[in-house]
């Protein structure tokens, strides 16, 4: 988060300095835009999202892409990852924006924007494991989980166009209100006693390591055999970087 403060502080100076006192009286109705900020998270990250200007001060926005959770190679001192046999996961989301006319000097899609937004969240991760025993022997198992996270909310932030072609996409506030549902399965031969231990060591590292499901799970919410689910309160920021094309709009 401090990462992504920074830079959009820094863009938005840039930008207001040398772009502020610019007008034009023309512009495109569309923007092409590559989303950065699943980068900070996910190893593995492609979001594009695509806007439409709809009405001089209005537009809407379809978002489509992959990410994956990052490699563990390792949930503790007993359970270590053999394989990662399946990463997958997927990113779908819509929003309308309403450009504030008192706060611009410019037509969509450029200036202060605000407007609903909802967005899901598919991932599925299934990993090949080995507990070992104190004495050094070793038990195969494998761990199946299964996270869905659908957000609604409402967004504040500000695009910059830059030259007619270039734009910057900067979402500072993002309040929602989220559904997580986890389905996790950890099978095996362990017997009782390594059951728990490995479950304990599971749930500590993803807890601990993955924002999404820290939100919400803890090590008393969720166990790493069943389905859990929970509302909870959730926050967006965003940084984009995309290209405005098409016919200008006089």
């Amino acid at each position: 988060m401090r990462q992504f403060a920074s830079i959009a502080a820094l863009l938005v100076s840039v930008s207001l300095s040398a772009f502020g006192q610019k007008s034009d009286s023309s512009h495109r109705l569309n923007i092409i835009k590559l989303d950065l900020t699943s980068n900070f998270i996910y190893s593995e990250a492609f979001i594009l999202s695509y806007e439409r200007v709809v009405k001089s001060h209005q537009s809407f926005v379809i978002t489509v892409g992959s990410e994956k959770f990052p490699s563990i190679r390792s949930f503790g001192d007993h359970v270590k990852v053999k394989d990662d046999r399946k990463k997958v996961g997927v990113k779908i989301g819509a929003e309308y924006r309403f450009y504030l006319k008192k706060e611009n000097r410019h037509h969509a899609p450029r200036g202060v924007y605000l407007g609903p937004y909802v967005s899901y969240h598919n991932f599925h991760n299934d990993r090949l494991l080995t507990y070992t025993n104190p004495d050094g022997s070793t038990v195969d198992a494998t761990f199946d989980a299964k996270l869905n996270v659908l957000n609604v909310g409402a967004q504040l932030g500000y695009q910059f166009i830059i030259g007619n072609r270039w734009a910057i996409d900067l979402m500072f506030i993002g309040p929602s209100v989220s559904r997580y549902s986890a389905k996790l399965n950890l099978d095996g031969n362990l017997n009782d006693a390594q059951l728990d231990d490995a479950q304990q060591e599971i749930v500590d590292k993803l807890v601990g390591r993955f924002p999404l499901l820290g939100d919400v799970l803890d090590e008393e919410s969720v166990t790493v055999k069943g389905s859990n689910s929970a509302w909870a309160a959730g926050w967006r920021y965003q940084f984009q970087v995309g290209y405005h094309f098409g016919r200008k709009r006089k």
